[in-house]
Formats: C-alpha cells, structure tokens, sequence
C-alpha cells in the first residue's frame, strides 16, 4: 500500500455529482481546497496534473452506472507505473465494462457469525458485547441476511442509541421492514 505516492477513496454511489467526485479526488491528494469556484475543466486539469507521473491507487466506491466509470477513466493518467484503480460496484456489469478482461472478485455473504463479530465491533468498539445484547442481536444479523453493508446501517444506528435490551428488540422486530424498504428504493432507480 505504500508504495503508491498518491491513495484515493472517493465513494461515487447511486446518485453522484461529478463536480463533488472531481473534489473528493483532489481533497484526498492535496487536503482542503477552496474548489467551488473553479471550473468543470480546472478541475479536470488538477486531476490529471495531481496524478500525471505518481504511482496512484485510487478506489472508486459503490459505482453503479457504466457512464459514470467512462467520465472518470479520462482523468486517470497511463503512465505505465504500476498505478491502480479499484472499483466497487453492485453490478456485474459495471465491474465488466471498466475491464472486460481484468479481475472481477465477487464478495459473498457474510455468515451469521462474522455478521454478528461485525455488529459487536462496530457498536461496541472493541469491548465485550453484553449478554442482554446477545439474543435480539443474533435475530438483528440473521435480518441482515449476511449484507455487510446491512449490518453496519443497524449498527450506525445501535451505536447512537441507548444501549437497551428493549431498544434491540425494537430494532430487531424492525430491520427486516427497514431492509426491505431500503432494497425496494434501490431497486426503483
């Protein structure tokens, strides 16, 4: 990892601004800018200025149109020096489309066990878990049907309520509509 000059994560996601992507790039290589006055193609031009020459690794997150990988692609430099891109999406086929031929590695689920290991991580930082939590929190996972990023949605909310045996009998009677509301929206664009 560290022999990459420059490291980017920008997260692109479902609804995405190109201005806001462009300033995210530029934020993780230079640290705050006053961008919001430059631009469309000053922006461009840092861009590639910032990575031209540099060994990069730059993670594109949660990329969920084909369009979206062909706009940024021109501002990635091909300097032949071991820079890399990494893109996550959903989507078969935006993962295809970015490289016919390159790796395209299918994350599986997680089981109950490594879903439940997140959760405790995630809502209790490292401490023990307590034992009241143990059984609404088990039905809480299992709701998540193994979906990472399901199960640290219901921890971010866990996390910044009390820490009630009711509370997480709430939430466990809830997540599956909450699931099931969030994937129907997803799904409608």
């Amino acid at each position: 990892m560290y022999h990459f000059h420059v490291r980017v994560w920008v997260t692109v996601s479902q609804t995405y601004d190109k201005r806001d992507v462009l300033i995210q790039i530029l934020e993780s290589i230079c640290g705050q800018l006053d961008l919001e006055k430059a631009s469309d193609t000053r922006l461009h031009e840092m861009v590639h200025k910032h990575l031209m020459g540099k060994r990069y690794l730059i993670v594109t997150d949660d990329m969920w149109h084909t369009e979206t990988w062909d706009y940024l692609k021109v501002f990635f430099p091909h300097d032949n020096n071991g820079s890399r891109i990494l893109l996550t999406s959903r989507l078969n086929e935006v993962a295809k489309h970015a490289n016919s031929d390159g790796l395209i590695h299918h994350l599986g689920y997680l089981s109950n066990e490594k879903s439940w290991e997140l959760l405790c991580q995630k809502v209790f930082h490292g401490n023990e878990c307590p034992k009241w939590s143990i059984e609404p929190g088990m039905k809480i996972v299992e709701n998540c049907k193994g979906l990472p990023l399901a199960v640290l949605v219901i921890a971010g909310v866990l996390a910044k309520w009390a820490w009630s045996k009711k509370f997480w009998e709430e939430i466990a009677l809830r997540t599956v509509r909450i699931l099931l509301v969030t994937r129907t929206d997803a799904w409608k664009h």
